[in-house]
């Protein structure tokens, strides 16, 4: 439930990007500032002190990295190449998971569920199909980067498991996408109201309140599992825009979000049912010491 809120949170963001009358370079930084900030409020209310500025492990460093890669890199995709192209690449970030999970963390798929992934990964690209284009393969490649760094952002965080650290590496890495673009900045005093006030809710409804329940589901939740529900997101983006702008999805649009929902139904189905049964695996946590135990 809390990663479906979050994807449902960040699906928020094609609707108020398109308020945000402001550069994406700009707009990614100052969100991010926000977020940065959402995020050490939050963690000053429940540890009681400074969140640290510095990872200490290479997970920490993984986590802060990887997100401000994700963010950052889409940015420039979708500057480079079609925004279609940008956002079913950075979708095949559930294979890399899928994949590493397995190496570093033990978290193995069986055949039902490899299935299921692909199914998801057709829906989404059926999904975005009549939009992407063979042109911009710069973009591209920067589309696939962050496809990689959000399946290293993930992994990351699923190794931190129950440390408060998880929460203080994703401040981090969103202070490192803010400055980024702190170049822009000079530019907000000239901003309208309805910009300055959609960087707000940018910045704390769609990023800093959904990785704080993404970081939070990921304690119990497998890393797979995770980027597999969270790619209810691209779907419910459009559908927002259609909502609050009148934009309309095409039927074969319309046929890749109900092989995206079914799937993650059926995924869910699937998952609960094991759990009540006592046939999944004990998911990975981490101790005092940080190492891994099953």
């Amino acid at each position: 439930m809390l990663l479906l809120v979050a994807s449902l949170l960040w699906s928020s963001g094609g609707v108020l990007i398109k308020l945000a009358q402001w550069s994406p370079l700009g707009i990614a930084s100052a969100r991010s500032a926000v977020a940065a900030v959402v995020i050490g409020v939050y963690l000053i209310w429940r540890q009681r002190r400074l969140p640290r500025l510095l990872p200490r492990s290479a997970a920490e460093w993984g986590s802060a990295i990887g997100y401000a890669a994700t963010v950052v890199l889409f940015v420039w995709a979708t500057k480079l190449t079609a925004a279609a192209n940008a956002i079913v690449l950075q979708y095949s970030s559930p294979l890399y998971v899928a994949v590493l999970g397995t190496w570093l963390l033990g978290e193995r798929l069986d055949a039902v569920e490899w299935i299921l992934l692909a199914v998801m990964l057709a829906g989404v690209a059926l999904f975005f199909g009549e939009r992407l284009s063979a042109d911009g393969m710069i973009g591209n490649l920067l589309a696939l980067g962050s496809g990689i760094a959000m399946a290293l952002m993930t992994l990351s965080v699923r190794m931190l498991g129950r440390s408060g650290s998880a929460l203080e590496s994703l401040m981090v890495g969103n202070l490192l996408a803010a400055a980024i673009g702190v170049g822009t900045w000079h530019h907000i005093p000239e901003l309208d109201g309805e910009t300055i006030a959609a960087l707000v809710v940018l910045g704390c409804g769609q990023l800093g309140v959904p990785y704080i329940l993404f970081a939070r589901a990921l304690r119990t939740v497998r890393a797979v599992e995770a980027v597999m529900l969270a790619m209810i997101e691209p779907i419910a983006n459009p559908l927002w825009v259609m909502i609050a702008l009148g934009e309309r999805p095409s039927a074969w649009a319309v046929a890749g979000g109900a092989l995206v929902l079914g799937a993650t139904v059926v995924r869910a189905v699937l998952s609960y049912w094991r759990s009540s049964s006592g046939g999944d695996s004990s998911p990975v946590s981490s101790d005092s010491s940080g190492a891994m135990s099953p």
